[in-house]
C-alpha cells in the first residue's frame, strides 16, 4: 500500500453442528423456533450492521427489512460464524486493547443468529426499528483528483500497479484543522489505497545533495518527467525527496468516513498544498484503459484541543534499500516478519502528554494475522495493543482506542505480520505492488495543541 522512507509520519467457515441425540434436539429446536427477527435479531443488527445494511448504506442489500433478512439468513449465519461480518477485523473482546465503536459480535450473538436461522428465521411481531445513522463526516470540503487513466508500470515491485500523486491547493484562507475525512473512489475496482499529505511548498526537500531545493520546485521537476500526464510518479510518499508535514488521510478498501478522536485535528495553512497519492492496481486486465476521479472530503475546524499526528511505519518495506531486502519464503502456511521501533524513532519522544489514540494495520493479500505490542518501562509491562486474527484485505480501517495504552518517552512498538504464502512458488519481496507485501502500522498520536505555539 504505502511506501515511506521517513515520516513522523478468509476465513475458515465454522459449520453449525447439530446435537447428537433426539432427546437433546427437542429443547434446542424449541429454543430456535422461539427466536424471531424483531425480538432477537433486529436488536443485534441495529448495533452492529444497519449502519451499512439500510437504504443509502454502502452494503449491497438491506437487513432492516424482514423479507430481505430472511432471504439472506443462511448467509448471515455463515458470515457471522466465520467473523467475516460485521467487518471489524481487530479483536475487541478486551484481551488486546479497548476500542471505540466496535462492531464485533460476541459468541452469544453469533449463536443467536445461528439458532434463529436453524429455527426457520421466524419474523415475530413487526414493529418500527431505530436505524443508526449512515457513517458520514457531516459535510466537508471536497478535493478531487483529475480524471486520470493509470498505466501499469511493470517490474517486480509494481507488476500491475501505478502510484500517482496530484497537487491541489489547500483551499483555506486561514489556519484550519482537519478533523475527519471521507474518500469516494471514482473507480473502486482499481483503487488499492488513497493517501493525502499536507506539504509546505516553500519548505526544503529531503534531498541532501540539493539543500536549497524547495518542495514546490521538486514537485515541478517530478511532474516534468511525464509532462503529458497529470501528476507525477510517487512511490515515496508525496514523491521521492518531498518533505511531508502531515499525512491526515490514510484510506484503504473498507475504511468508513473517519472522525478523529479526543477533539483533535491536523493543521492546514492557506499556503500549504494537499498532495493526493493514489495507488492504482490493474491486476484485472479489463481495468487497463479505464479512468478514475477520486474525491477526498476533509472536515475542517477553526480550533481543536489536541494536535493530531499520523505516523506511518513499515521497516519491512524499508529493507528494499538494504543490500539484501527481507523476503517471505514461498509455500508456507505461516511466515512471520517482526519489527520493533521506539517512540524516539518517530521523533515524538520529547512531546508532552503524548497519547496513542489509534492504530491502522496494513498488509496485502497474503496477510493472515497481525499483532502489535506496546512496551512502556514506566508501566513495567508489555501490553497487547492490536490483534487481527483473520486479516481481510478488502476490509481495512483505522481503529481508535476507548482506553489508550500507556506510553512515555521510552515506549517501544513491536509489530508481527503473519503471512500465508502457500499460493506462491517464489519468495515474496516487500514492495508497492499488490503481489508484494507490507507490514505497516499507521499510528495516530495526539498532543496538546499548545505544542504548535
Amino acid at each position: 500500500m504505502i511506501s515511506i522512507r521517513t515520516i513522523a509520519s478468509t476465513s475458515v467457515l465454522l459449520l453449525l453442528a447439530g446435537c447428537g441425540s433426539s432427546d437433546s434436539d427437542a429443547p434446542a429446536a424449541e429454543s430456535s423456533a422461539a427466536l424471531t427477527y424483531y425480538d432477537d435479531i433486529a436488536p443485534i443488527l441495529q448495533d452492529h450492521c444497519l449502519q451499512c445494511h439500510q437504504e443509502g448504506g454502502i452494503a449491497p442489500f438491506r437487513l432492516d427489512d424482514y423479507a430481505t433478512a430472511k432471504q439472506k439468513a443462511a448467509e448471515m449465519a455463515a458470515d457471522t460464524a466465520a467473523r467475516v461480518m460485521p467487518p471489524w477485523g481487530i479483536t475487541s473482546d478486551g484481551s488486546c486493547g479497548q476500542f471505540a465503536g466496535s462492531l464485533a459480535l460476541s459468541d452469544q450473538q453469533i449463536d443467536t443468529i445461528a439458532q434463529w436461522v436453524k429455527g426457520g428465521a421466524q419474523e415475530g411481531k413487526p414493529h418500527a426499528l431505530t436505524l443508526p445513522s449512515v457513517p458520514s463526516i457531516g459535510g466537508g470540503t471536497p478535493y478531487r483528483s483529475p480524471n486520470f487513466t493509470p498505466i501499469i508500470q511493470g517490474g517486480p515491485l509494481t507488476a500491475s500497479d501505478e502510484y500517482r500523486c496530484f497537487e491541489l491547493s489547500s483551499g483555506v484562507d486561514a489556519l484550519k484543522f482537519i478533523t475527519g475525512y471521507e474518500v469516494t473512489p471514482g473507480n473502486s475496482e482499481m483503487i488499492h489505497h488513497v493517501l493525502a499529505f499536507v506539504v509546505d511548498p516553500d519548505a526544503k526537500t529531503e534531498l541532501s545533495d540539493e539543500p536549497n531545493l524547495s518542495n514546490g520546485q521538486l514537485m515541478e521537476r517530478l511532474h516534468a518527467e511525464t509532462p503529458d500526464r497529470e501528476g507525477w510518479s510517487c512511490f515515496g510518499m508525496a514523491g521521492d525527496g518531498v518533505s511531508v508535514k502531515a499525512a491526515p488521510v490514510v484510506w484503504a478498501p473498507g475504511q468508513d468516513p473517519l472522525s478523529f478522536p479526543v477533539k483533535s485535528g491536523v493543521p492546514l495553512k492557506p499556503s500549504d498544498k494537499i498532495v493526493i497519492q493514489i495507488h492504482y492496481n490493474m491486476h484485472d486486465m479489463s481495468l487497463v484503459g479505464q479512468s478514475d476521479q477520486t474525491t477526498v472530503r476533509l472536515r475542517l475546524a477553526d480550533q481543536v484541543e489536541r494536535l493530531g499526528i499520523f505516523v506511518l511505519n513499515d521497516p519491512f518495506l524499508n529493507t528494499l534499500w538494504d543490500d539484501t531486502p527481507a523476503q517471505l519464503a514461498a509455500g508456507k502456511a505461516s511466515v512471520k516478519y517482526t519489527w520493533d521501533r521506539k517512540l524516539a524513532d518517530f521523533g515524538l519522544d520529547q512531546l508532552p502528554d503524548l497519547q496513542l489514540n489509534g492504530v491502522g494495520p496494513h498488509m496485502h493479500q497474503l496477510g493472515r494475522k497481525y499483532q502489535m505490542h506496546v512496551s512502556t518501562p514506566s508501566a513495567g509491562a508489555t501490553a497487547c495493543a492490536a490483534d487481527v486474527r483473520n486479516w481481510d484485505f478488502h476490509w481495512q480501517r483505522m481503529y481508535f482506542y476507548d482506553e489508550s495504552p500507556a506510553i512515555d518517552a521510552q515506549t517501544s512498538f513491536e509489530v508481527t505480520c503473519d503471512y500465508d504464502t502457500t499460493s506462491v512458488s517464489e519468495p515474496v519481496f516487500p514492495g508497492w505492488g499488490t503481489s508484494n507485501e507490507m507490514c505497516l502500522a499507521t499510528l495516530y498520536f495526539t498532543a496538546p495543541i499548545s505544542v504548535l505555539q
